[in-house]
């Protein structure tokens, strides 16, 4: 999903892979890549305590995105001026790139069967 926003389908493996993955897709952004990291990790260890401690079922993979956007709106409270702005900015595209994949998903059926 992420990778969608910086339109690539190129997915890293591992940590090092991330690290140099954001580098190519966001070049200027460095202060940003553990940042983001930290909240997608949030977001997926939060999925799953509820999975696993809450027997919530995961209905659809977007909820993991949908939660990190949420971390990285709040986090983004906490900083200053521009680079504010920029992870403002940032958690509003990924929300509307996974918006557009959900609609897309949904129109295909998919979901109709899960």
């Amino acid at each position: 999903m992420v990778g969608c926003v910086l339109g690539t389908d190129t997915c890293p493996n591992n940590i090092w892979q991330y690290f140099s993955w954001c580098y190519v897709f966001l070049p200027d952004g460095g202060k940003f890549y553990t940042f983001v990291l930290a909240a997608i990790c949030w977001a997926i260890w939060n999925c799953r305590n509820q999975a696993t401690f809450e027997q919530k079922k995961l209905k659809k993979p977007f909820a993991v995105i949908y939660s990190a956007c949420g971390f990285i709106s709040y986090w983004a409270g906490m900083m200053n001026g521009a680079d504010r702005e920029v992870m403002e900015r940032g958690a509003k595209m990924l929300r509307a790139s996974a918006s557009n994949m959900m609609r897309i998903y949904a129109a295909s059926g998919e979901m109709a069967q899960d």
